[in-house]
């Protein structure tokens, strides 16, 4: 069998033969310090040139995300970006603050404070509508044919309803004293959110995707074992279960501390789970999840970004060649995990999309 770019990578995530490992590095935050001339061209393009076989990250979605009655207002002073969302029960008040040295805005106040500010919220939540968009994304697979694979994006907010409230809508600390103090009021909101979620679902399993993912950002960082088990665990279980009766591979983006989150994360389903990262980013090795998790559960990542800037040319191929060597009989793809220091030379990209190709399987 002869496998181009989109065949090999959807055979090694559902953890099929392939003739090699396919290396796809994951190009966040590289990819905005490029020359404009190559960002211009795309990633798909930079992909390609290297030798590396193109996973899309979040390019596509079957459905888009339209408002009724709320809308938002912003206003820039300096380094701050100052959000007010409108709802017919009240404003939400959030800021950004950008960072140069990562080329990014980071969120610095949620627009949910207190339990005073749920029922902005769930108005927030009652007025959105997901639409169809599945004509587009379908437009989009045939455009990219066989040169890669997209993965497309699930969500109304890209992520699982409490992972959402937790990262962008409450805040880490203010929704752990939230769900204890408000449990009815907490479930309730997260309920509004994966309704709208499962409506993305529901989309992406009519169109003509092949993979697609949420950015869970899971992590025992900012929430428990239990709590995931209670909240966010059966909304994805959910999601996998449509999916895979429409033939479809849900992938978990995983990049931070989640040793003791990938028992739970098997349970849902899911085909893989994504940007696995040993310390200092993450707190588990691509050896120990490998020893973890259910044999039909692949890989993706391996490569830490600290590593990947650090290491030398020699250093990293030994390192490949060990990680490979340790996958054999799982699904695996080669990649970086969860994003990519500006400062990485080209030519390590180069070499291990060469190596991978020459070592072929086993």
């Amino acid at each position: 069998m002869e496998f181009t770019s989109k065949r090999r990578l959807l055979a090694a995530i559902r953890g099929e033969e392939v003739d090699h490992i396919p290396f796809s590095p994951f190009l966040a935050y590289y990819f905005d310090f490029l020359p404009r001339e190559v960002q211009e061209k795309g990633q798909l393009e930079y992909l390609k040139a290297m030798g590396a076989d193109p996973l899309l990250w979040g390019s596509i979605s079957a459905y888009t995300i339209r408002r009724r009655e709320c809308s938002v207002s912003e206003k820039s002073e300096g380094n701050k970006r100052y959000i007010t969302t409108h709802t017919p029960k009240g404003d939400l008040y959030s800021t950004y603050t950008y960072v140069p040295e990562s080329n990014s805005w980071f969120l610095t106040e949620h627009p949910v404070k207190d339990i005073e500010d749920f029922p902005a919220a769930m108005a927030l939540y009652q007025d959105m509508e997901v639409v169809e968009n599945i004509k587009e994304a379908n437009r989009q697979i045939d455009l990219l044919g066989e040169e890669g694979l997209h993965i497309a994006l699930l969500g109304a907010d890209m992520k699982s309803a409490y992972q959402h409230m937790l990262e962008h809508l409450i805040g880490t600390e203010n929704l752990i004293y939230l769900t204890m103090d408000y449990p009815d009021e907490v479930r309730e909101l997260a309920d509004t959110i994966a309704a709208k979620n499962l409506k993305t679902v529901e989309y992406t399993a009519e169109s003509r995707i092949e993979a697609c993912l949420s950015w869970e950002d899971s992590s025992t960082t900012n929430l428990s074992p239990a709590l995931y088990r209670e909240y966010i665990q059966p909304e994805i279980t959910a999601w996998n279960r449509m999916l895979r009766d429409a033939g479809k591979i849900y992938v978990q983006h995983a990049c931070g501390h989640i040793k003791d989150l990938l028992l739970p994360m098997a349970e849902q389903g899911v085909t893989a789970v994504e940007s696995i990262s040993p310390p200092p980013t993450g707190n588990v090795t691509l050896e120990e999840a490998n020893n973890i998790l259910p044999p039909q559960v692949s890989l993706i990542g391996g490569i830490e970004p600290v590593q990947f800037l650090n290491a030398s040319v020699e250093e990293l191929l030994g390192y490949v060649d060990n990680v490979c060597h340790r996958m054999k009989g799982r699904g695996f793809v080669l990649a970086n995990s969860d994003s990519c220091p500006p400062g990485v030379e080209y030519e390590k990209f180069v070499k291990i999309a060469q190596f991978v190709k020459e070592r072929k399987r086993g």
